[in-house]
């Protein structure tokens, strides 16, 4: 069976107004010819689609937490996923039965959206199932050579339950780190080392910072990609990525929408 992943960066920007290019943050990976998602930003399903992602292969939404800039783009997922079985019997069939993990920090606003999409036609009635599953600190899924464990940051202060987290993917051949919005990266520093894939975010943090601290710490890992953009890099990505090429050298790149990595 093959064992490689492919990681496709849908949208690279963090929580500012409209960029041109540039969509609020949403990644997948592919694996065993299934489909995860780490955070739902504006506009994910639909560039999936008109990509050619193959979106009834869906297995798993996880959310690092429930800001808009990495939700807002989930309940037309949701959406999307229903309506392609109204679309393709092929679609019809494939999804029939299926149970989609929807693992979310806040439950409350998972059912906020099921309650607008109940308003849409059809009252959102399915044949898959959408299981709601809270996040909580470790092991949150391990199925079909996939296991995801979650860890709380301090995005969002420190009272529980934790609202945001960070995410360890591992497959049986790699590790990948996804940050979600932390304060330090720090807060996930457990999960960093010996990764072949640290996606970290810039919306609150500047790269030479980020790189400074990877370089002083030691933390083993193959490349480093920057996602979540802030204004830095928003403005000159450019000039940015020669700063943190000046740290860590040419492993270091920064996410484009569109933009896919395979891990062979």
């Amino acid at each position: 069976m093959d064992s490689s992943s492919v990681v496709t960066v849908l949208g690279s920007c963090s929580g500012t107004e409209p960029m041109p290019g540039r969509h609020h943050t949403a990644i997948t990976l592919r694996h065993r010819d299934r489909l995860y998602w780490f955070d739902a930003g504006e506009c994910c399903s639909y560039t999936a689609h008109v990509n050619g992602m193959d979106l009834p292969s869906t297995e798993a939404v996880f959310v690092s937490h429930t800001h808009m800039d990495h939700v807002g783009g989930l309940p037309n997922l949701l959406w999307t996923l229903r309506k392609l079985t109204t679309c393709t019997a092929a679609a019809r069939e494939r999804l029939a039965g299926r149970t989609i993990g929807i693992h979310i920090p806040d439950l409350a606003v998972y059912e906020g959206m099921m309650a607008m999409l109940r308003g849409t036609e059809g009252g959102f009635k399915t044949n898959f199932t959408l299981e709601p599953r809270p996040v909580r600190d470790g092991v949150i899924h391990d199925a079909h050579g996939v296991r995801v464990r979650a860890l709380h940051n301090l995005h969002l202060g420190e009272g529980e339950p934790h609202r945001s987290f960070s995410f360890r993917i591992e497959t049986e051949r790699h590790a990948i780190v996804y940050s979600g919005d932390v304060k330090s990266i720090a807060d996930f520093a457990e999960f960093h080392d010996g990764c072949d894939l640290l996606m970290m975010e810039t919306g609150h943090h500047r790269v030479e910072q980020v790189c400074g601290y990877l370089k002083d710490s030691g933390a083993r890992f193959g490349r480093l990609l920057f996602v979540h953009h802030g204004r830095a890099i928003l403005d000159d990505s450019g000039g940015e990525l020669a700063k943190a090429q000046a740290i860590l050298g040419d492993r270091v790149g920064v996410a484009e929408d569109n933009q896919s990595l395979t891990l062979a």
